[in-house]
């Protein structure tokens, strides 16, 4: 059919890019000569205090949450800042390599969050370790 392009980069991003937003894993069902994918959405916390039972946010990570939403920050990107809290914790310094790492995202996406951190003000600079280490600080 000549519809996928040659690099056949499309169903690892796809992939990628659910387990960025924090949703599971596409189910991919194969059908006769073709295939079917079913990209499962968010489920809104508005109804609910505290998030799902599956991903709960630690103690020590709910006291950025406040921080971050007064920068602006968005919902996606706190919740990648906290899957970077909990590979890291607070005291624990970290580059852009790591978030990387971590997220299995691309260099300018971990500037993006790394700059987010740096707006609400809940990561500093670390010295003597090198270039770009930040660690969380304490509230």
């Amino acid at each position: 059919m000549h519809i996928v392009e040659a690099w056949g980069t499309g169903l690892p991003r796809i992939i990628n890019r659910c387990k960025e937003y924090g949703l599971p894993e596409p189910l991919f069902e194969e059908f006769g000569d073709g295939f079917k994918v079913t990209i499962f959405r968010k489920v809104s916390n508005a109804s609910k205090k505290v998030s799902n039972g599956s991903k709960k946010v630690s103690n020590d990570f709910k006291r950025y949450i406040s921080l971050l939403e007064e920068a602006g920050v968005t919902e996606t990107f706190i919740n990648n800042i906290e899957r970077v809290f909990e590979q890291c914790g607070i005291g624990n310094p970290f580059g852009q390599s790591n978030i990387m790492e971590w997220l299995n995202c691309s260099k300018s996406k971990a500037t993006n969050i790394m700059n987010a951190m740096k707006a609400a003000k809940v990561i500093k600079k670390v010295t003597g370790l090198g270039p770009g280490k930040y660690e969380f600080l304490e509230v």
